[in-house]
This record gives structure tokens, sequence and C-alpha cells, in this order.
């Protein structure tokens, strides 16, 4: 963590504000080289900014954390404040910066969660996996999909064409999902592409109809990234767009506290806050509640797949009636959740995505002869 320091701001906080029994006990500051108990779920709270107004911006990320910090505190969990990123003079060196750091979390165990004002720390991320050669799924909490819609972006602040690199000749990404997105603002060309690629789609109609039917695609995914815009300008004014429809408050932090509890979930971003818009702190401090969700689905883990094997688990086999001849759905004896298995030979590279997650619902479909959709695209894409 020594080498890492270099790479950000020091920063202080008021400690006499704080009371044990709030979040800031279990803070460890990297500029502090504290010392990091191995035996206890870590995550890293990283400010990033490559933009003109990054001094406004970061300084609005210091008062987050005084909410944040200011909450109950959570047991089995510790939080490595890392501080503001120092930018370099050009903006892709900054990302590749970003990036070097991403990868040293990520090997070493430690689930970095970076807040910043666009979509350029995406392809931090991705290139910090292109470091660590691992293959990722990625989800997506977002109003649209804007892959041929760039039109919709003029205010947003973005620097890189990102989603060149995301979607485009990109062999380590497995497979892609959608959250939250609104038909309206979507381009129907948008949704054939999703289409053509078997990614996978939840309208903010699903979410609102049934949130617990996003839980299996969060928990299939590596990286989350959460488009602030996504919510309802009533919850969350300060996003870079405030559209009139979108998620509620308490969608965001159940879908945050999934996104915690998941065993494969190794970084999470949130980006187009805009500071200049929270007058009140209100997307501010609904930031700081859905981190705070994050970090106790976070202590919450259990270590199930990938990091626990199949063999350790409950086996089911359902005879279908269909193309397919049988499922075979797992599930785990620590946490009761679901499972089914990809017929993938030859699966060494991507190991880690042989068994998608599903609910127990899937299951009781699959006794009824139905295949679930998840595991219809997963076959497809490999196909």
């Amino acid at each position: 963590m020594k080498e890492i320091s270099n790479f950000f701001d020091s920063f202080s906080l008021n400690h006499s504000i704080y009371k044990n029994s709030q979040l800031y006990s279990n803070v460890i500051n990297l500029q502090k080289n504290e010392n990091i108990p191995s035996d206890i779920n870590t995550i890293a709270l990283i400010n990033f900014s490559i933009n003109d107004d990054r001094e406004k911006f970061i300084t609005s990320l210091i008062k987050l954390r005084n909410y944040l910090y200011s909450y109950s505190n959570i047991d089995k969990v510790q939080i490595l404040d890392c501080g503001s990123f120092i930018n370099s003079v050009d903006a892709k060196d900054s990302i590749d910066g970003l990036a070097y750091v991403l990868s040293d979390l990520i090997t070493t165990g430690i689930v970095p969660i970076i807040i910043s004002d666009d979509r350029s720390v995406i392809l931090a991320i991705h290139k910090a996996y292109e470091h660590i050669k691992r293959y990722y799924n990625l989800a997506f909490i977002l109003p649209f999909i804007d892959i041929n819609n760039e039109n919709l972006w003029e205010k947003s602040k973005d620097l890189l064409p990102w989603h060149d690199y995301i979607f485009r000749n990109n062999l380590l990404l497995n497979t892609a999902t959608f959250i939250g997105y609104q038909s309206y603002l979507t381009d129907g060309d948008a949704l054939q592409w999703v289409e053509n690629n078997f990614f996978d789609l939840l309208r903010l109609g699903d979410i609102r109809e049934n949130i617990k039917s996003a839980e299996p695609y969060i928990r299939n995914s590596d990286i989350i990234c959460i488009d602030m815009n996504v919510m309802k300008k009533s919850e969350a004014p300060a996003t870079m767009l405030a559209l009139p429809n979108g998620l509620y408050a308490e969608e965001l932090c159940q879908l945050s506290y999934y996104a915690g509890m998941s065993d494969k979930s190794s970084v999470f971003t949130f980006y187009n806050y805009n500071p200049d818009k929270d007058l009140e702190d209100q997307t501010m401090q609904l930031i700081a509640q859905a981190l705070w969700y994050i970090a106790e689905g976070v202590s919450l883990r259990v270590k199930d797949y990938p990091f626990t094997p199949k063999t350790q688990m409950l086996k089911y086999t359902v005879i279908m009636d269909s193309p397919v001849n049988e499922l075979i759905f797992y599930r785990s004896t620590r946490s009761d959740r679901w499972w089914i298995e990809l017929p993938i030979k030859n699966t060494t590279h991507i190991q880690r995505h042989t068994l998608i997650p599903c609910l127990y619902e899937d299951y009781l479909a699959a006794l009824q002869n139905k295949i679930p959709l998840i595991f219809w695209n997963a076959i497809k894409k490999k196909a």
C-alpha cells in the first residue's frame, strides 16, 4: 500500500466529531501507512476527476465522507480511505495511473469504490483488468443505453471514447448487463446491439415490479458501474442530466446492498455526480448511504462461488423436455443462493463464469420446463 499512496493527495477529517459507534472507527487512512488486517473484508474509497472543475468536485467528496463516516458502525469490514487521485498533465496518463492502482488493490483482495464526475473511470477499470489479465462481467445501472446515441451526452464531460475500449474487440469482456434503463430514452438500434451481443437487460419497470430480479445479474458481475443519472430528479437532483423518472433512493440502496454481498464483485464506481446542483447535499447523502449499504453487503460476504467450488454446494438436476436436455442447479449451504451451470467444456480461462447466478424461483420454473433467460443468453454467447 505504501507505493500506491504516492498516487493520492493527503487529506484530513475532524476526528473529534465521530464516536466509536460510528463507521469512522473502521477507517484506515492510506497516507498514514497503517496496517491492513488481512482477515477482514476491506473496501477502498477513491475520488477521481480529470475535469476542469476537479477541485470543487473533490472538496464535495470530503464533505460526503462526513456523512458516510457518521453512519452506524458495521462489523467485519474496514474502509481504506485513499483520498483523491493526483492527476497527470495528460488525461490518458491519469487513467493509466488509476488503472495501475486499481489492479494492485484488486489483486490484493481489496474492493475499490471510485466516485467520479464522468464515465472515463470505466476505462481505467477496464485497463486494470488488462493488467491482471482477468476476464470480467460488467453491470451498468443506468438510465439509457447510449452506445449508438452519443447525442444524449452533450451535457456529459466525457473526454475519452471509453465504449470503444469496452465493447469493440475487447477479449476480456465476458458479458454485460444493463439495469434500470428507460425504454423511451434508449435508441432501438442500441437495443438491437444489446440483443446481437446476447447481453442482458432489465428495464426500470422490471426493477419497480420486482427488485429481487436484479440480484442474480448483479451477483454475476465483477464490475458494477452506477450512473447517478439513473436516479429520479426528486430523489437525487445533483446529477449531470437530472431526469424526471428513475430509481427511488431506497431502490439504489437495495441494489448497492446486492452488489456488496456478491463475492464476485471486485470493483464499483459511482459517476456523473454534479456537486454544483447539490444545494442541500441530498444527492451527496444518497451516495453516502449507498456506500454504507455496499459496505454492509461486503461485511456479509461468505466466500460463495467463485471462491467456493461447486463440489461444496448442493447439486440439483432437472430433466427438461426442451432443446436443453437438463439443467443443473447448485445451492450454497452458506447463503442459500442459487446458480445454474453452463454446459461448456475447456473453460480454464473463464472458470469464474461457468456458473450463472439465479433465483430459487428459476429452479421452480425449470421444474415446469421453463428455461431462465439469463441461461439462454449465456449459452448463445458461448455458442
